[in-house]
């Protein structure tokens, strides 16, 4: 969902990340309040005025949901989760954690430090507004407007519609009554999906009222929640079914291996093309020199392959991403998917002992669909994948 997004900051050890979709809501932003609602409730200003208060409030309100996210991941990592990035895009941001909350209340105090810092940002600049106001009416164009987001903020997100972070208050209640962080997640993301139908039904009598933009925005959320909500029941399907298995049960010990002069025709026909590969090792005397894959090969001309040799174009062992034996599989296809990689060489003492494809990971998944085994025992509660909040 956050492919494309790019780094501009790093705060408290954790990566700021901009989806482009962010930019098309900071122009619309700017747009509308520079020429909707600030001309309405202040008149007298120049356009340039207008313009300057307009994006100012746009990207200052991108300010106080980064600080919204900052707040889920703070806490978060005070409580032992690592958070390696927050996201900025169009419906506001989520916090990536590196794993599922271990404990209904650790959820509990994670997901409500978010609304909980919206409103007292909505305090605050309220408070300052009805200062400050009376001294510059720009200023106080801001302080208010920020003031009227961050609630609206706040109370939105309490809502219970998982993944919202009112729905994963919801999840923490249920798995602290159930004890089954299955169950509760099955029943908060029921409730989500509910609640995005709701708004997306909202949004449609809306457009048929004539509020085009309130219609499109609405339904634009409620098919975003209704996705998300689908998606957490589908990764705790996923999880059920890889949550036992590890890259040694995933790998394969007899991956292709070619040495480093073998021209790039060679490696497509005998191997790519001919065994339906889409990478192979380069190695010299038993020693990994790098990976080719089909995105190397790519890169060169068709006309140069019988002349290039692989290791001219293989990516080098140093820079290929590797995992260990141990590493879970779902930590595997999370990675895989971050990565927009196809496999993965796993690594046992330093050496090179098998290669974790994507295609070998689904098949494990259509088998499991295929005999009903797409859930885990009863007793295998304590969640592990890796999560996002909003």
């Amino acid at each position: 969902m956050f492919g494309g997004s790019f780094r501009v900051a790093r705060l408290f050890g954790i990566d700021i990340e901009v989806h482009p979709s962010w930019l098309l809501i900071i122009a619309f932003l700017s747009y509308s309040l520079s020429e909707g609602l600030f001309p309405a409730r202040y008149e007298g200003w120049s356009t340039a005025t207008y313009w300057v208060v307009g994006t100012a409030s746009a990207f200052l309100l991108f300010v106080t949901v980064l600080l919204h996210e900052l707040a889920h991941a703070l806490v978060a990592k005070r409580r032992g989760l690592p958070v390696p990035r927050i996201t900025l895009f169009i419906f506001g941001g989520v916090s990536h954690l590196a794993r599922q909350p271990a404990s209904a209340g650790e959820e509990f105090q994670i997901a409500a430090a978010g609304p909980a810092t919206s409103l007292v940002i909505a305090a605050i600049t309220g408070l300052a507004g009805l200062l400050l106001g009376p001294l510059d009416e720009q200023l106080e164009a801001i302080l208010f407007y920020l003031a009227a987001v961050n609630v609206l903020l706040g109370v939105f997100n309490m809502l219970p519609g998982f993944p919202l972070d009112g729905g994963r208050v919801l999840r923490s209640i249920a798995w602290k009554r159930s004890g089954s962080f299955r169950k509760a997640t099955r029943t908060a993301a029921g409730v989500g999906e509910l609640f995005g139908y709701a708004l997306m039904t909202i949004g449609f009598f809306l457009l048929l009222g004539g509020l085009l933009l309130d219609g499109l925005w609405l339904l634009f959320i409620g098919w975003f929640l209704l996705g998300a909500a689908r998606s957490e029941s589908a990764n705790l399907q996923l999880e059920g079914v890889l949550r036992r298995l590890t890259a040694r049960d995933l790998m394969r010990t007899d991956f292709p291996t070619v040495v480093p002069g073998l021209p790039l025709a060679s490696v497509v026909d005998d191997y790519m093309v001919g065994h339906g590969e889409r990478a192979v090792v380069v190695a010299n005397g038993g020693a990994v020199l790098g990976i080719l894959t089909v995105t190397d090969v790519r890169r060169v001309p068709r006309s140069d392959w019988p002349f290039t040799p692989a290791q001219a174009v293989m990516t080098p062992r140093e820079r290929v991403i590797t995992v260990t034996a141990d590493t879970p599989a779902v930590e595997i296809l999370t990675l895989l998917g971050e990565k927009a990689l196809n496999q993965v060489p796993v690594l046992e003492d330093g050496r090179m002992v098998g290669l974790v494809t994507r295609r070998e990971i689904l098949e494990r998944l259509q088998l499991a669909e295929s005999l009903g085994a797409n859930t885990a025992p009863a007793d295998e509660e304590r969640p592990a994948s890796p999560t996002t909040l909003s």
